[in-house]
């Protein structure tokens, strides 16, 4: 990579981390007290509704943000019309659920679920009047003002959500959650966001757009819609204290995966625009990128798999020890997502949004057929499937990205190979060590076994000389020379 785009990418990932983990701990310190304080139910019934927002919002967005963030050139007249775009979408669609909450309601079986669902989505409204403010940061390598923003957000409605669970609130407070955090970062966009109201719309600017994001917009939705279809199953077939600790489980199952990639995904569609034509330099960026979320992702996997038990009863109590299983496979599935979803969004840069359609689609086909044969046997044998199903896409995924830009599936293999053995070491050192620590304390098991994972991985990255490694050693030298 050239050095401006290394200079970008890097200050891309600081900042994104900073975001990242910025909101994630923010989440974690909300998602433990509210678990703590509120009752299984409660999770199980915000969980049947996130199916719809998750879509809905996937429509407003309707990729025109990918689109703009990816055009090499972009003027006020695509922001507003795409502002204008967004704001009819979200007001159609808000419509339609709110008419739609007592259907909703019965076909879940579940008191005043109406009511919940109309002021939950009301989300879909406050989500598309920031959209235009947050690409114009992005497209300005505004990676800072992002993650201020974004960290704020969730700061502000965590401490509300949290006094709302201890005032006794209930289910209200996990309700509200989303839609202060999306009310407060939209106001903070249109603070800092470098775009003032215009009402100009142009059919013909849209059309050009929708050409590239009406295929990401549909492939977006069958993506968003995979872990939602699990959730809508299990919240229709399975009693409500089970959809809790599902829910739980789902929640923090693919947090590792999500944050990881969201950090490198947030940075390389934004950076990789500009080489998109140069064969060279774009795989050697891809390659780059794929190794960074190997190092990274699959320790903080197998890490969380390994510590799963203690750290749920230290933290969330031992109410939640039956979500312990479900959490520690969701883990795992969570790796085959982060996989294919930088293949998707390297796919994406090149402006194949067709091709992320047809995986897409494949993968909800074939998501609906496996938890069709297993949802009569368990949430065990839902989650086994979904690994399946992942694990099969990942392979398909793979032949894409070979066919436009050659890095298929054994090149890539070859690329995380060693993050993934020595995270695979770590970790069966640190599963053998807890037969020999279980009647310590959880907290002991807990320090023990993560310090040692650490250790492991990283005297074995250093040995077999893991060249992301090596290049953070590089850059930690490199700043300490400076301070010096």
């Amino acid at each position: 990579m050239s050095e401006n785009i290394k200079q970008n990418t890097l200050k891309g990932l600081f900042w994104n981390a900073i975001d990242r983990f910025g909101n994630q701990l923010a989440i974690t310190l909300v998602g433990i007290i509210t678990a703590r304080v509120l009752p299984e139910e409660d999770f199980g019934v915000v969980m049947v509704l996130t199916i719809f927002t998750t879509i809905a919002t996937s429509i407003v967005d309707s990729g025109l943000a990918t689109s703009l963030v990816r055009s090499v050139k972009v003027d006020e007249k695509d922001y507003a019309s795409m502002f204008a775009f967004n704001l009819l979408v979200s007001i159609l669609l808000y419509l339609l659920l709110f008419f739609s909450a007592p259907a909703i309601e019965r076909f879940y079986h579940t008191d005043n679920l109406a009511l919940y669902a109309r002021v939950l989505f009301l989300q879909i409204l406050t989500h598309s009047l920031g959209l235009v403010q947050y690409v114009k940061l992005l497209r300005r390598f505004a990676f800072k003002e992002t993650a201020r923003i974004n960290v704020l957000a969730i700061l502000f409605s965590g401490i509300l959500v949290v006094s709302l669970a201890l005032l006794g609130f209930g289910v209200w407070a996990l309700l509200f959650q989303t839609l202060l955090y999306s009310c407060f970062r939209t106001v903070m966009l249109w603070i800092w966001g470098d775009w003032q109201l215009n009402f100009f719309f142009s059919a013909s600017i849209l059309r050009q757009h929708l050409k590239f994001s009406s295929s990401f917009m549909l492939g977006r939705i069958l993506s968003r819609s995979f872990s939602e279809v699990y959730n809508s199953v299990i919240g229709k077939h399975f009693p409500l204290q089970q959809r809790g600790y599902y829910s739980q489980a789902n929640r923090w199952g693919g947090t590792p995966s999500t944050l990881i990639s969201s950090i490198i995904q947030g940075t390389t569609l934004t950076t990789l625009t500009s080489i998109q034509n140069d064969y060279p330099r774009f795989l050697n960026a891809c390659r780059k990128s794929m190794q960074t979320l190997a190092f990274v992702l699959f320790p903080a996997v197998f890490c969380a798999i390994a510590i799963a038990e203690p750290a749920f009863v230290l933290v969330l109590t031992d109410k939640w020890l039956p979500s312990v299983p479900y959490f520690q496979l969701l883990c795992l599935a969570g790796i085959f997502f982060s996989l294919i979803d930088l293949n998707t969004n390297f796919l994406n840069v090149k402006g194949k949004a067709d091709y992320t359609l047809w995986l897409e689609l494949s993968q909800l086909i074939l998501a609906l057929l496996v938890l069709w044969l297993t949802y009569p046997f368990g949430i065990l044998s839902i989650i086994y499937g979904q690994i399946g199903v992942r694990l099969v896409l990942y392979g398909i995924n793979t032949w894409a990205s070979s066919k436009v830009y050659g890095y298929g599936l054994f090149k890539q293999l070859r690329d995380i190979g060693p993050s993934f053995m020595m995270s695979l070491v770590a970790f069966a050192v640190v599963w053998t060590l807890a037969y020999f620590i279980g009647d310590t304390s959880y907290l002991v098991r807990l320090l023990l076994q993560s310090g040692i994972f650490v250790v492991v991985y990283l005297l074995g990255s250093h040995l077999i000389r893991n060249v992301v490694w090596l290049e953070l050693l590089e850059i930690g030298k490199r700043k300490l020379s400076k301070w010096k």
